[in-house]
Order: C-alpha cells, then structure tokens, then sequence
C-alpha cells in the first residue's frame, strides 16, 4: 500500500528519485505522470496513485506527452544535449549552418549552454572550439596550405584563424607544422615491375610489406629491380583481382605519410568491392566532416594504388575526378568491380 501523504510531497517536489516507484494520475484531464513531471500541481483531491504505468493506463489513463511515463527511460534533457552534440559534430566547420541547425532545436542560447555544460562539463563553443582545434591539428602534419585548414574549419580569414590557434595552442599554426610533420621514408627494399591486364605495375616492399604500388611512367622509386616474396605475391593477387577472381587483398601494407593521410588511406580501404563514396563521405568517416579537401588531397598522395582503393572516391555529384594512374584506369577498375560484384 503506497502512503498518499510521501507520495503527495514527491509529487509537488516533482522528486526525480521515485521515478518509477509509482505514478499519479489526474481525474480531470485523464491522463497520468512521473512524480518529476514540470505540469501544473493538480489539487489533490483530483489525483490518483498507481503502483506501475500499467496500473494508470488500465484504469483508463493517457501517459503524459511531456514526462513520457509509458517509456522505461525518459531524458528529455540528455537527448537535447545528444542532439546538440550531433549536430555540433556534423556542422563545426561550418558556422553559419552550424547556427541554423541549433536554431532548430527550439532552446535559447543561455538554455542549450546549461544544457550542454550539465551532460559534457563544456559549453557548445568550447566542444565546437575543440573539434576545429582536432581537425587543425591533424591536418597541419599534412601538406595542406595553411590558409586551406583555416578555411576548412571555418575560418574565413588567415589573422582569425591564428588568433584562434595560438589562443589553445600557444603557437602559430606554422611552428605547430614544424614541430610536429616528420618526413616519411620510403624504405623500399625490393621494387620490380609487373606486366597485367592494365599495363605494367611497378610495386615495392621493404621486405615485409607493400611499401607502394604505381603504374610505370609515374613511379618515383630507384632504379632496383629487385622482386621478393612480398612483391611477387602483390602481383598474384593483383592479377586475380583483375580477373575478376578477388575482391579483398590480403596483404601487408605500409603506406608512408602523416598521421591524417594515414587515417584517410585506412578509411578507404572499408569501402566495400563494387561500391564508391565521395571525399566528403570519406571525410566524415575518418571523423573529418570539414575537411573534404584535405581527404581529396590525402587521396592523392595514396602510395599503394588499388590496395588501397582511391579509385573508389568520386565526385560528389558522381562524376570520375582524379586519379594517379589516370582516369581511363579508374574507369576500368569501377566497370570490372560493377561487373564481378553481383
């Protein structure tokens, strides 16, 4: 038997800790609630208490819209800080649409910080200040142009831009990319060329790994016309791959570059045989949104070609942009994937 008077007091409390121990219904609109339901407090003559939800709605009750007690679980406030953050992480380079989506929410800028700061112990700014930082960072042990970064994160202008980085970083985005981009090696210990149905394939291994694949005429390596165990294999599976035979390599890879084009060149190697995605799509994947340029330009830079997929990037509006070993290849290699992917 529940105790009116504890239950009452919980009621006008609107008490968040005996959610679920039992529920109040209200005679005059029908329909019942949580204990910490924000509704007006009914007069209590006109209030019923039910053990379970069930109880409520089999005597005829209707769940409260606003408390949700038909649900087990109901955070209307944990979802909105959810909803912010995902938005926040699709949009943070972009700050106009960043602020016409959170517009879209319906909660004023002093409530969504509140919000915000009670679910992730930072303001909005703060997360969104974060991930731009994030993307800064990573990009900038890259080659991209620093004014590029500034632009992909959502800056419209270099001194903006700087101000912002030395603020968090205390240091220009210049001495970041110095101190942080190391060269990348190419340690190539065996490199020979191969003749397939594409023409000749140079590829290259350190003894261990594919260091690197290129189509002749646009490889950069010595003159050491050396084949070992891991070359020869790279040239069997690729001569199965071009026959139709393979869809999935399975080979050791070591692709020299910087942190971001390694995180773009392993992005690309999970998009599925016969299937293709945009830069933008492939930057999203690698938790980049912003920085479809950059991923175009990490795309580029891909020195092991069809290991890893480049060929599988295209434009966003479906159109065969570039590719190292030249469009009419890409072409081929996106027909054969087509016609053996059924």
């Amino acid at each position: 038997m529940m105790d009116r008077d504890i239950c009452w007091n919980a009621l006008i409390a609107c008490d968040a800790s005996v959610d679920g121990r039992f529920f109040y219904a209200v005679k005059t609109t029908g329909i019942f609630c949580r204990p910490s339901c924000r509704s007006k407090t009914p007069r209590q003559e006109n209030v019923e208490f039910f053990g379970t939800a069930q109880d409520a709605m089999n005597a005829g009750y209707r769940p409260c819209k606003r408390c949700r007690p038909d649900l087990l679980s109901y955070k209307p406030l944990l979802e909105i800080a959810e909803r912010m953050k995902s938005t926040i992480d699709d949009n943070f380079a972009k700050r106009d649409a960043l602020a016409r989506e959170l517009q879209t929410l319906g909660v004023t800028q002093r409530r969504m910080s509140e919000i915000f700061r009670e679910q992730y112990h930072v303001t909005p700014l703060e997360y969104a200040d974060g991930l731009r930082m994030n993307t800064a960072r990573e990009l900038l042990t890259g080659d991209m142009p620093i004014l590029d970064v500034a632009l992909h994160i959502g800056f419209e202008s270099l001194s903006a831009f700087y101000g912002f980085f030395r603020k968090h970083e205390q240091m220009s985005p210049g001495e970041y990319r110095k101190l942080h981009t190391k060269p990348q090696p190419h340690n190539h210990l065996a490199c020979y060329t191969y003749d397939t149905a594409l023409g000749k394939v140079g590829v290259a291994s350190d003894g261990s790994a594919v260091t690197g694949l290129r189509f002749e005429g646009l490889s950069p390596w010595n003159d050491n016309r050396t084949a070992d165990k891991i070359t020869d294999e790279a040239a069997r599976q690729l001569e199965e791959y071009l026959a139709g035979k393979r869809r999935r390599f399975d080979l050791p890879l070591n692709p020299a570059g910087t942190a971001f084009q390694q995180s773009v060149w392993q992005g690309l190697q999970t998009i599925p045989y016969g299937e293709t995605r945009s830069y933008a799509q492939v930057a999203k994947m690698v938790g980049n949104p912003g920085a479809s340029r950059a991923v175009g330009m990490a795309n580029n830079k891909n020195p092991i070609l069809i290991l890893i997929p480049c060929h599988r990037v295209i434009g966003a509006d479906g159109a065969l942009v570039g590719y190292a070993g030249g469009l009419e290849i890409k072409k081929k290699l996106l027909e054969l994937e087509r016609s053996f992917g059924g």
